[in-house]
């Protein structure tokens, strides 16, 4: 009788251990031979999963996205302080944990992957993320105004904030960037002109 493959589960074992290899050689450098090896299956098998190499690299995104997601929402669901709320939503750009940085590298060579060879489903996958964020980042917003500890024209400042904090993003990977607080004293700043008062708990 037939092996029974759990192909979703197969599909996300093999990204998994592609990730490794991806954050080590790049999408370019990258080669669906290296891939099957990693994941200890023939390379033919591997298109039994995936239709192409940058479908591999997607579900390695996609992977790394739904975890972090998790975290982003369990971090603001547990925190009273609307600062805090906002750097948690922040914390791929400011993160320096092993992986915060992982996770940068990921994300930024997605964006590299997106400008340089876009395909519709990647660009997508973009925009939604930004969306998502943006919408989050007006739920936390929203929340301080309803309480009375943020004026009404904060909501005004959410889609330039994220905007800020994708170009901390990104220059983050250049050698001489050294500007790894910009993002945070922003926020401080921000919270200066939009808060009524100074109680924030």
């Amino acid at each position: 009788m037939p092996k029974v493959v759990d192909k979703p589960k197969k599909r996300d074992d093999i990204a998994q251990s592609a990730t490794a290899l991806f954050l080590e050689k790049g999408y370019s450098n990258l080669t669906i031979s290296e891939i099957a090896k990693n994941a200890g299956v023939a390379k033919g098998s591997i298109y039994k999963y995936f239709e192409s190499k940058e479908d591999i690299v997607f579900a390695i995104i996609e992977q790394a996205q739904e975890s972090y997601d998790k975290e982003i929402l369990y971090s603001i669901q547990n925190t009273n302080k609307i600062e805090d709320k906002i750097l948690a939503l922040f914390d791929l750009c400011i993160s320096n944990c092993d992986e915060g940085i992982k996770r940068r590298k990921i994300y930024k060579e997605f964006i590299s992957i997106c400008l340089d060879d876009p395909s519709e489903k990647m660009v997508d996958f973009l925009y939604n993320i930004k969306e998502k964020y943006t919408n989050w980042l007006k739920d936390i917003l929203r929340e301080g105004i309803l309480s009375g500890k943020l004026k009404p024209q904060s909501l005004e400042f959410a889609n330039g904030l994220f905007v800020i904090g994708e170009g901390v993003l990104l220059f983050s990977s250049l050698d001489n960037y050294n500007d790894e607080n910009l993002l945070q004293l922003h926020i401080k700043s921000l919270l200066k002109l939009i808060k009524i008062g100074e109680n924030d708990e």
